[in-house]
């Protein structure tokens, strides 16, 4: 009894602390994936604010050609009066002056409209451009709030890994290594000679025949280091990986449904 007791009470410190463990690495991937979004997030601004910025320089420059087409225009049509009379004299016919006049008339007021428009252009530009700075700020706010998330939870981690107990020795139940490989013997019999030769070597390579280990890095455990993943797809998931009979008996289903490939250890 007082055996079975130090099983369970080993059993329970090894897989306490990865579960753990295992909540941490998830929670740095959540955080992970969130950086790598936010980074996305302020490169697609940065690029924005870069192609507003080239559509403010080409407007500003539209603005200063428009601007000096209107002062020339301005000249001709109010500063130097006298060129409205040359423009009449000039003219073959009074029809003909009046068309000049009222040309230059109309391409002032072409400027003006253009002039009045690039201003409207600016003005909505420039609200873009302090939104996009906005949402940048706040993208990079995001991100550095992130980055700071992640280095806690890298820190958590890393106390973690200081507070785990040292290795355990390899914990054999009675009778020793003979009677883990009669479980493994006994479980690939239906396989037969061959079957159970290979079973005994996996085991052996996988855990040392040892029912208790656990793979802290990817969380496999057991005689044959079943992961999780893979324990919960098999008929004996209702039991514990630790038990070396239950375990045994799952790697015999898996060896003869998907074959030997599922082990890379042998």
């Amino acid at each position: 009894m007082r055996r079975l007791i130090g099983f369970i009470v080993i059993t329970v410190a090894v897989l306490a602390q990865p579960a753990y463990a295992d909540d941490l690495t998830t929670q740095q991937q959540d955080v992970r994936q969130q950086l790598a979004a936010a980074a996305v997030q302020i490169t697609q601004l940065n690029t924005r604010m870069a192609t507003l910025e080239q559509s403010v320089s080409d407007t500003q420059r539209r603005i200063q050609r428009e601007k000096a087409q209107v002062r020339m225009l301005a000249r001709a049509l109010y500063a130097q009066p006298d060129s409205l009379v040359a423009t009449v004299f000039e003219s073959a016919s009074i029809a003909e002056a009046m068309t000049r006049i009222a040309d230059l008339t109309s391409a002032g007021d072409r400027a003006v409209a253009a002039k009045r428009d690039l201003d409207q252009d600016m003005v909505r530009l420039a609200a873009q451009r302090t939104q996009l700075q906005t949402d940048r700020d706040q993208q990079e706010q995001l991100r550095q709030q992130l980055a700071a998330q992640f280095d806690k939870l890298v820190q958590q981690a890393a106390a973690l890994r200081k507070q785990l107990p040292a290795p355990m020795p390899p914990v054999i139940p009675p009778g020793g290594a003979s009677a883990i490989q009669q479980i493994i013997l006994d479980a690939f019999a239906p396989l037969g000679a061959a079957g159970q030769a290979w079973a005994l070597r996996v085991a052996k390579c996988e855990s040392n025949y040892n029912p208790f280990a656990v793979n802290r890095s990817s969380g496999a455990s057991g005689l044959f280091q079943f992961l999780p993943s893979t324990w919960a797809s098999l008929p004996q998931h209702n039991q514990s990986v630790f038990d070396p009979a239950a375990n045994a008996q799952a790697a015999a289903v898996l060896y003869q449904r998907s074959g030997p490939g599922q082990w890379v250890c042998q």
